[in-house]
């Protein structure tokens, strides 16, 4: 009757003990939190970049509106200067959304570093948000080129 419970105890799967050698289970450990980090970082930069896109679309689409009402009440047909000036207005006012937005979005709502001393502070966020948004206003112009070449174009 003992060699019985004995033999059960030995067969449960908590009691199996891992047949590889030490070095083989510690290599695979190190190599299933390796393929985690790079897991955790492609989820990361995958929520980055929608936020980064969902930033764009809100300072295209409400640049779109400040210089469309900025043209209609301001801009004469003789006044070259007046356009020259919508159209900085709006890029500055490009630039603030999108710096606005992503600031909001990545660090205050979304905090990607919970490791506060880690983190590189509120000055270094806004000057890399407003060099991100300087870079989304060149892809601004060349995206709203594009839909006016387009838009224009004759079709046959």
């Amino acid at each position: 009757m003992g060699n019985q419970a004995r033999e059960r105890i030995d067969t449960h799967r908590l009691m199996q003990t891992s047949d590889a050698p030490d070095h083989e289970v510690r290599i695979r450990e190190a190599r299933n939190a390796v393929d985690a980090r790079k897991l955790e970082e492609r989820v990361r930069w995958m929520r980055r970049a929608k936020v980064h896109v969902l930033a764009f679309l809100m300072a295209f689409v409400f640049t779109v509106g400040i210089s469309v009402l900025g043209v209609l009440l301001w801009v004469r047909p003789e006044s070259l200067i007046s356009l020259v000036f919508v159209g900085i207005f709006s890029s500055l006012v490009f630039v603030a959304a999108f710096a606005a937005v992503r600031m909001l979005i990545l660090h205050r709502i979304i905090d990607d570093y919970p490791n506060k001393e880690d983190d590189p502070g509120m000055q270094h966020h806004f000057v890399k948000s407003v060099a991100y948004g300087f870079v989304a206003l060149v892809v601004a112009i060349v995206l709203a080129g594009l839909i006016i070449n387009i838009a224009s174009a004759d079709i046959l």
